[in-house]
Formats: structure tokens, C-alpha cells, sequence
């Protein structure tokens, strides 16, 4: 079911009533039965692997809860330091064995068969790996890495063992996040799901004022820009200025789709008086590559700072990775390279994460040199704006912003292309071929005049919310507790600018959003 079809429209008002209808203290089976519905549209293969998975870590949770018990029992007791660190060690194995069946299932998935055919065209017949075509889950890597994230953070303490499967079930496979994410700890978002809420009609205006928001980014912007992308694919020979232009231009339907779906999922968690984690930040006002990505995916971030870099850096290898680097490079160095291996190997995950091939590996390891030269050059950087005295705003803060944008367009030309080598040959052609003698003909052969001033307004409109955003005006916040007359006319406006500027047609897929299938 596509959270763009009106069958889920439907669904989802139907959810929403029999949720407001209950006695508050039931309202999150509203949720749960809403939830199983939603997941076994997609399958039973969906149903299973996330009620196999949800099982695992609810019982993994009790177990570990009780190690730990056994083990704060034992502290107080003298004499009792080996029983300790057996309990200690039983507590890392129950960890590890958790994470390898909850990972490992969600990387069998993603990327046995490219593993199996790059390993079968190595070796030119002498072997043969079965390739398993799976269908993924819906909501794979979401619900996965939340499930691991609520493991670690029952390890470390932070989070308490949930006694309820069902529970448990309905903080994995809560619907809305199902296909756009975000990527939600037990903090943010679990006891948000049974706590009573009362219907509140201006909190539920808002969330169907971000919905409209997201379905607007969505349907007017991306699917509208998407025709750009597809001439870059299909054409030899582009100037560059075309090249230049359609990378940049798919950079902002990214943006537009994955900000719009993830809008769409908090507008209508905020309807349930569920407030989920903003993923989005306005990422192309940046000044850095670092900023863009706190910015960019923000959950998706913070989930490998916590759970990979941090303990990287700060565990035996790491530690002793650095005391080896401060002997070869000196301390100051030394004290920065398990940061910067620890931040390459995120970056490089996080390319293979988006999908299975060359051109995600290119992707991660740009980002991981880049973010990896950064941290290395941040002394030198922190003492030349002491020399020269930058200046911290004005034009200065429009070239870094500049700066910006340059380096992450870049990998940009690897993230839609088909292989390293049409990307290559994009990015080459970037640098050649600026004559502009047929820029009318090319741009009305790839949209109609129309198509360009509905898609140059609504990227104007789209500019000015999140100019106000970075000046702290939440615009949908504004308008929701504005005079109803205002509230209902900017809600009717937006709703009909969806119905007629939408891009829709024969090809239309509803379910085309660029990151449903991660």
C-alpha cells in the first residue's frame, strides 16, 4: 500500500478515528492492529521476517535485563570480581549473537545476490554461488537498525528490557515510519506510542498541514524533476552545463522526495499526538560537508555515531590505533586517527547501505575522505581564521555555503548513474561544452515552459520555508495556530496546488519514493 495512494489516505482515516474512539489507555492497540494491516499488505514474507525479528529482540532484551541484574547483584558482594566479568562476557556474547541473526539477516537480504554474482563473474566458472533473488521486507533497514540501536541501548543501560511482545512489535512496525523512516530510538519514540493522548484539534491540523507539506515536495517538485534525470541517463554527449545542471537538479528532487515522504510520515504521527525525530535540517544552507551531514539524514547519522563510531573510537583497536599513529605522526595526529578511520568506515557503510554496488562504494568513500581530511585539517583550519581573521557571517558564510554545495554535487553524479563509468563520464562532461546556443531548444525538449515555471515556483516556495525555518519560523507550526479562516485557506490552497501541479499520468508509480526501498 503507498502512503501515496488514497487507499492508504483511507486507511490511515480510518486508523486515526478508531484510535480517538478507544478508552485512552487501549489507543496503541489502534496502532498495533493498524500497523499489522499496513505490514502484511506488503507480504507474508514482510509479516514474518519483522515478527521474527521483533521476537528476537524482545526476548534478547529479557535476557540481557537479567545478566545485568546477576551481575549488579554480584558487585556488592566480595570476593565476587571473576563471577563478574563471566557475567560481563556472557552479556557481549548474548549481544553479539543478537546483532549478528539482526543484522546479518538485513545484509543476506540487501546483498547476497550482487555479492554472489560478483563472486561468480571472479571466478569465470570455476565456482558457482547460488543467487538468492529474496524480496526484501518492507521497511528493512529501518525497523533493523532500530531494533539494534534498542539492543545496544539495553546493554549499555539506557533503555529497559520491554516486557510486552506486542509492544515491542508495534515500536518496529509502527506504520507510518514503515517506508520513509526515520530511524527512531526507544527514547523518542517508544514511550510515545501507549501514552494517552488526548485529541487536541490544532495539533492534529498541524500534522495534516505537514502531511499536505510532504505530498506537495513529493508530488509537485520531485516527481516533476525526475524528467531531468531521466535526459541525463539517456542522452550522450550533454554539455556541460546540462550535466551541471541535472546533477545539481537531482540533488534537490533527493531532497524534495526524501524530505517530502519523511514530512508525509511526521505529519501523520503528529495527528496521533506522536511526535517523531526531524531527519531533515535545511541541509543546503550548510557551510561544511560535516554540517550537511547533521543536517541530512539526521537519524541515519546519529544512529552510526552512536552505535559504530563512538565505540570504534574509544575501544582497545581504537585506542591502540592512535598510541601507533602517535608514535609515527606525533600526538596531536595521533590522537585524531581513529576518528578519521572510524568516520571513513561510516561513510563507506553508509554508501553500501543505499544500495549494492560500485557507484555506492564510490559515493561512501568520497565522503569518507572528505570527512576524514577534514578532521585532519581542522588544526590547520582553526589556526589560519585566528592568522587572517575570517570573517564568521556575510559574503563569507555565501562562499562556504558555495564551498559546499561543490563538494557534495560531486558524488552526486554516482548516485543516479548506472555504474562508475557512466558517472565518470558524466562528471567529465561537465567540464566541457558550455555554449549556450541551444539552451531554449534542449530545456522545452526535456519540459514544456509550463512544466519549468510550475517546477521554478514551487522551488521558490520551497526556498522561502526553509529560509524562515533557518531563521526559526516553523511555518507549519505558525499556520496551524493561525485564525481558522487562515488555517482552512492556506490547507485548501495547498491541497489544490497537490491535485492540479501534481505530476501524475499512466506511468505514475505511487510508490516511487527514491528511499522506500532501503
Amino acid at each position: 500500500m503507498s502512503i501515496l495512494s488514497f487507499e492508504f489516505l483511507f486507511f490511515t482515516a480510518a486508523v486515526w478515528m478508531v484510535y480517538y474512539l478507544l478508552p485512552r489507555r487501549r489507543r496503541w492497540l489502534a496502532l498495533l492492529l493498524g500497523s499489522f494491516l499496513f505490514v502484511s499488505c506488503a507480504g507474508w514474507r514482510s509479516v514474518v521476517h519483522l515478527t521474527v525479528v521483533a521476537w528476537n529482540v524482545w526476548l534478547g532484551g529479557l535476557v540481557l535485563e537479567i545478566l545485568k541484574r546477576k551481575e549488579a547483584d554480584l558487585r556488592s558482594t566480595e570476593g565476587a570480581g571473576r563471577s563478574v566479568k563471566r557475567y560481563e562476557t556472557l552479556q557481549k556474547i548474548v549481544l553479539a549473537m543478537l546483532l549478528t541473526f539482526d543484522l546479518g539477516a538485513m545484509a543476506f537480504l540487501k546483498y547476497e545476490p550482487a555479492a554472489a554474482a560478483w563472486l561468480n563473474d571472479l571466478g569465470q566458472g570455476r565456482w558457482s554461488f547460488p543467487v538468492w533473488e529474496l524480496a526484501a521486507p518492507l521497511g528493512l533497514s529501518y525497523f533493523t537498525f532500530q531494533s539494534a540501536g534498542w539492543l545496544v541501548d539495553v546493554y549499555r543501560g539506557k533503555a529497559q528490557a520491554q516486557k510486552n511482545p506486542l509492544k515491542m512489535w508495534l515500536f518496529l512496525g509502527y506504520f507510518p515510519q514503515m517506508t520513509q523512516g526515520p530511524i527512531s530510538a526507544w527514547k523518542e519514540l517508544g514511550g510515545q506510542l501507549f501514552e494517552e493522548h488526548v485529541l487536541e484539534p490544532e495539533v492534529v491540523s498541524g500534522g495534516f498541514l505537514r502531511m499536505l507539506w510532504g505530498y506537495f515536495k513529493k508530488l509537485v517538485i520531485a516527481d516533476r524533476l525526475a524528467l531531468t534525470t531521466a535526459v541525463l541517463l539517456g542522452e550522450e554527449g550533454l554539455p556541460g552545463w546540462m550535466a551541471v545542471g541535472g546533477a545539481a537538479l537531482y540533488m534537490v528532487r533527493l531532497y524534495a522526495d526524501f524530505s517530502g515522504g519523511v514530512d508525509v510520515v511526521r505529519g501523520i504521527s503528529q495527528m496521533f499526538g506522536i511526535v517523531l525525530p526531524e531527519n531533515f535540517r535545511r541541509p543546503f544552507f550548510s557551510e561544511s560537508v560535516a554540517e550537511y551531514w547533521r543536517r541530512w539524514h539526521r537519524t541515519l547519522g546519529a544512529w552510526f555515531r552512536s552505535y559504530l563510531l563512538y565505540p570504534f573510537t574509544t575501544s582497545k583497536a581504537g585506542l591502540a590505533l592512535g598510541r601507533a599513529a602517535s608514535k609515527v605522526f606525533g600526538k596531536m595526529v595521533g590522537r585524531l586517527v581513529p576518528t578519521v578511520v572510524g568516520t571513513f568506515l561510516v561513510f563507506l557503510l553508509i554508501g553500501v547501505w543505499h544500495t549494492a554496488n560500485w557507484n555506492a562504494v564510490i559515493y561512501g568513500a568520497y565522503f569518507g575522505f572528505v570527512m576524514a581530511g577534514a578532521i585532519l585539517l581542522t588544526p590547520l583550519w582553526k589556526k589560519m581564521n585566528r592568522t587572517f581573521r575570517t570573517p564568521k557571517g556575510g559574503w563569507m558564510r555565501g562562499v562556504r555555503v558555495a564551498r559546499t554545495w561543490i563538494l557534495v554535487l560531486i558524488p552526486q553524479y554516482f548516485a543516479f548513474t548506472s555504474g562508475p563509468r557512466q558517472g565518470f563520464s558524466l562528471l567529465l562532461q561537465s567540464f566541457s561544452g558550455w555554449d549556450f546556443s541551444g539552451f531554449a531548444k534542449r530545456m522545452t525538449g526535456i519540459m514544456t515552459v509550463r512544466e519549468w515555471v510550475i517546477a521554478g515556483i514551487a522551488l521558490l516556495v520551497l526556498l522561502a520555508v526553509d529560509v524562515l525555518g533557518e531563521r526559526g519560523v516553523d511555518v507549519c507550526g505558525r499556520i496551524a495556530k493561525a485564525r481558522v479562516w487562515v488555517r482552512w485557506q492556506v490547507l485548501l490552497a495547498l491541497l489544490l496546488g497537490i491535485l492540479v501541479l501534481g505530476v501524475y499520468g499512466p506511468e505514475f508509480d505511487g510508490a516511487a519514493f527514491l528511499y522506500t526501498q532501503f
